[in-house]
């Protein structure tokens, strides 16, 4: 009778939970249908990445390790399965923000499950049931269910894998609790009967009867299940899964589980339990091959990201000082914030009436002791690690909401029985309420006065007023480029007006265009505005750019006061501001569609000087026709190759209109003007009779979705205005240009008829001319001839390369350097400069397989440079292989043992392989080698 009372209970309590769900589902739709806002930096961040797996996904091929590598490269900051589990959403409701939400429903699923289940393991049904309706009202997760963050489903996550966590562990606690519950329900049965003998005569009847039910059931179970280990081992793989699933959310989920599982791993020490402890290390050890692939991956970006998103973010947001009573008690302070006052405080009450009641009667608290050690461990351990980080915000501590709901939902289970049911209807009710009303500006004045008073901080309103105009700039962008990919500055930083959340209507429409912030560095101004033909700027408000104040505002008052730059249009923002969208109109990159088709890449002409000077950049345009997937695919090499007999040049002269963007002002200035004309040939100084000019056709920025709409029916015409740098060392002379084209999907390659022969006569007297930015293929090879300086040229990459990345957001460049120059080597397999070039554009890709195969024929040609060697340890370290990287370390040593750099990858090598001892002398070494050097 009791058993079928229990299973009603749950099925009650299930079925309302399911009502529950599905009421918070039509709520939070309804929301989301009438709001109009666009989501903020992080949340846009997070769609895209939704996005880009949902590409990768429409492809699958689970046999190819190259497509698992870039299947896990796609995400290399942020654990990916949140963006996996979208997917199906995206195919079933298409690709939006607020499709992508509807993973929310999973998660909310999930943690109300786990939640509930919870409860009733430590506690019993009724506990585990209100704990799972006080999750659907706390502000601090309704708020966040609204929005694509990792926030939600890492707190459903962790939740989970907690849960599975109890099952496992408690399992063995579960009989004595529930004798020690049926115990205490005969007592309280006792008090309410008269008479001492009846109670006594009575009372041992019914503990005979229960501990006779209790065998009965134990019995029932133990022929479901006959041997117990079985059903450890189940909880302890679920547990292993969900755990590793938990990581694959956020890297976070450690922080709250890592001291539950330090206690269990020390009880079950203390206890000597090996047989859990194998339990414990098998669900470790498949929680690690779960997200090892995608770790191993990305450990070190992951690495690097971490220290920017902890300690950078928190030294520029004020975040407080670890040493301050301020940084202990921050999440403290917020409990309100997450929770409101009335599910704070009621449930609050309910806890000390059952103190004062327990002290009372004196009854026995060894029932929930456990239970409640066991949540005080999972909270306060969660709650000291997040205070531990110095980066701090609201939503960190999330996941500690779930179980601190158990003990709250206990609280409100300690009333009287009478009053009790009255206190928690009032207190649920009034719940509901505030949550409408921190959801919709509804009500007057007074009502949000005593709405921010019970639950502050908490409004979350729907944008109900006009629409921002993010969709409309972007397609204003396609409209004018439609055949290119573009990227758009960036340059006020609001929560509405962001890099993020443009670049995500750009990934919407195909990513045709990419938004990214610049204009951060006021040393880089001038060639943040040479590189990009598009910007955004805003009137009024800024946003976060104190940091880069004075280099915001030196970039827009480029672009809106240099005549290279026109305003395209305009919009007034629901804020009352201006957003304006500037275009340059000197292209980089044109084109054209043509009446006739062709079918092999042509070069119709060249306008360059007819003299040009060494070790400057020099401005030239090249114009190409052919079909579209042929442009698409295609790289050009080009090779101006020295005469030995001068021959009058035939080219044409550069254009000196008002219209060239190479004579107006200094947005254009060559590097000359601006103090870095001259290129270092650190690899080389000899003097050379040649030069090149690879890149692909339009820079690689012809986009890739047109070749579906025009197949090869119509052709086509590149118009390219870049800058050229001929090398500081080359020979003066007339030089001849010869053309390949190089196809970079199928290799085909094919010469390219210059006709007529275009020559060009380098002279060191020669004129210097205003030029546009050197195309970045360019750009990366000149940085691979630094690379033999050490430290000091890497410094210069490592700055160089940000830069860049923000030009190019796909990093397209270094595929077709990496493709240029692999054909180059086929001609000279012993050029250095060009493998050094090639090694980094590996790098770059994360290429480790490769980029170890060019490093080792790099330390065969350069083998009395130290870095070289190096070079090859480090991607030996970032593959995960130290033995080989401790040998190739040994040949650098041998070489120059003073070198700090080396001395320090030497300690990694050996830490890695367990040698704390070498690791231990290598890292004093480096110190002692550093001071010298200072």
């Amino acid at each position: 009778m009791i058993a079928q009372e229990k299973k009603q209970h749950k099925l009650n309590h299930i079925l309302i939970l399911t009502i529950l769900w599905l009421l918070g589902a039509v709520s939070d739709r309804f929301w989301l249908t009438f709001d109009k806002s666009v989501p903020a930096w992080d949340q846009a961040d997070y769609l895209t990445g939704s996005l880009t797996y949902w590409r990768a996904l429409q492809n699958v091929q689970l046999f190819s390790g190259e497509w698992w590598r870039h299947f896990w490269e796609l995400s290399p900051k942020v654990p990916p399965l949140t963006y996996i589990l979208t997917v199906p959403f995206q195919n079933i409701f298409g690709r939006g923000a607020d499709e992508a939400t509807l993973v929310h429903l999973l998660f909310s699923a999930i943690l109300l499950t786990s939640v509930y289940s919870l409860g009733s393991k430590l506690f019993n049904q009724k506990v585990g049931f209100w704990a799972a309706v006080l999750c659907i009202l706390f502000p601090g997760l309704y708020r966040y269910r609204l929005q694509f963050l990792l926030d939600y489903p890492l707190t459903a996550m962790v939740t989970l894998s907690f849960c599975c966590l109890t099952f496992w562990y408690r399992k063995k606690e579960e009989g004595r609790r529930k004798k020690e519950e049926g115990r205490k329900k005969v007592l309280l049965f006792l008090d309410r009967e008269e008479g001492t003998g009846k109670r006594e005569q009575g009372g041992k009847k019914v503990l005979l009867f229960w501990e006779n039910f209790i065998g009965l059931i134990s019995a029932k179970i133990d022929k479901l299940f006959p041997d117990q280990s079985l059903k450890d081992w189940l909880w302890a793989t679920a547990f292993g899964l969900t755990f590793g699933l938990a990581i694959l959310v956020k890297q976070t989920t450690i922080f709250f589980l890592f001291v539950p599982l330090l206690w269990v791993g020390l009880n079950i020490l203390k206890k000597r339990q090996w047989y859990k402890l194998i339990q414990l290390i098998y669900s470790l050890c498949l929680s690690v091959a779960i997200f090892y692939p995608w770790a191993r991956t990305n450990w070190l970006l992951m690495l690097t990201a971490g220290k920017r998103a902890t300690v950078d973010s928190a030294i520029a947001e004020g975040d407080p000082n670890l040493l301050s009573l301020d940084a202990w008690i921050y999440y403290g302070k917020l409990l309100p914030y997450h929770i409101s006052l009335p599910l704070l405080i009621i449930p609050i009450g309910g806890l000390i009436f059952y103190f004062i009641r327990l002290n009372k009667k004196q009854q026995n608290f060894s029932t929930q002791l456990h239970s409640f050690q066991w949540l005080a461990i999972f909270l306060i351990g969660g709650y000291l690690i997040c205070s531990l980080n110095i980066n701090k915000d609201f939503r960190y501590t999330l996941p500690l909401l779930p179980i601190l709901s158990i003990l709250l939902a206990f609280g409100l289970m300690q009333f009287p029985r009478k009053l009790g049911k009255q206190i928690r209807y009032f207190t649920i009710g009034l719940a509901i309420l505030l949550m409408l009303l921190n959801l919709w500006p509804v009500g007057g004045i007074f009502l949000r006065q005593i709405t921010a008073w019970l639950s502050p901080g908490a409004v979350y309103y729907a944008h109900l007023g006009k629409e921002w105009p993010h969709r409309k700039v972007i397609a204003e962008i396609i409209n004018t480029d439609p055949y290119l990919r573009s990227t758009l500055g960036v340059l006020p930083s609001t929560p509405e007006i962001n890099q993020h959340n443009l670049n995500y209507y750009g990934a919407l429409k195909n990513l045709q265009v990419y938004g990214r912030q610049v204009g951060t560095n006021l040393k880089q101004v001038e060639q943040d505005a040479r590189s990009l033909s598009w910007f955004v700027t805003k009137t009024d408000e800024q946003g976060s750019v104190k940091r880069i104040k004075k280099a915001q505002a030196a970039i827009v008052n480029i672009i809106e006061q240099h005549p290279n730059f026109q305003l395209q249009k305009s919009w007034q923002l629901p804020d009352n501001s201006n957003l304006n969208l500037y275009h340059n109109q000197f292209l980089p990159v044109e084109v054209n569609p043509l009446t006739k088709p062709k079918e092999k890449v042509q070069l119709d002409y060249i306008i360059l000087s007819p003299k040009i000077r060494p070790g400057t950049t020099i401005p030239i345009t090249y114009k190409w026709s052919g079909s579209w997937q042929e442009l698409q695919s295609g790289l050009v090499l080009l090779t101006y190759r020295r005469e030995n007999i001068a021959i009058p040049t035939v080219t044409k002269y550069i254009d000196n209109s008002p219209k060239s963007p190479f004579v107006r002002g200094t947005l254009n200035a060559p590097p000359g003007a601006r103090g870095g004309s001259k290129t270092d040939n650190n690899v080389s100084e000899k003097p050379i009779t040649k030069f090149i000019h690879d890149h692909g056709i339009g820079m690689g920025s012809l986009h890739p979705g047109m070749f579906q709409a025009n197949q090869s029916e119509v052709g086509f015409e590149v118009i390219e205005r870049i800058g050229m740098l001929p090398p500081s060392n080359i020979v003066p002379g007339t030089y001849i240009l010869e053309a390949t084209y190089l196809n970079r999907e199928t290799g085909e390659s094919y010469p390219i008829t210059v006709q007529p022969p275009v020559r060009v006569e380098v002279d060191p007297e020669a004129q210097i001319l205003p030029a546009p930015e050197l195309d970045l293929v360019t750009q990366l090879r000149m940085w691979g001839q630094k690379l033999p300086l050490g430290i000091k040229g890497l410094e210069t990459v490592f700055a160089e390369v940000g830069r860049v990345n923000q030009y190019d957001p796909v990093q397209d460049y270094t595929e077709q350097a990496e493709q240029a120059l692999t054909y180059r080597l086929q001609q000279e397999p012993d050029n250095l400069e060009l493998l050094y070039g090639l090694a980094l554009s590996q790098v770059l890709q994360k290429d480790a397989e490769g980029a170890i195969a060019t490093l080792t024929r790099v330390t065969e040609l350069d083998s009395q440079n130290p870095f070289a060697y190096a070079y090859l340890a480090f991607v030996y370290l970032y593959d995960l292989n130290p033995g080989a990287a401790e040998m190739a370390l040994k040949s650098a040593l041998e070489i120059d043992p003073h070198q700090p750099e080396i001395r320090s990858l030497n300690g990694i090598a050996a830490l890695m392989q367990g040698n704390l001892v070498q690791a231990w002398q290598d890292f004093r070494s480096q110190k002692s080698e550093v001071r010298s050097q200072k």
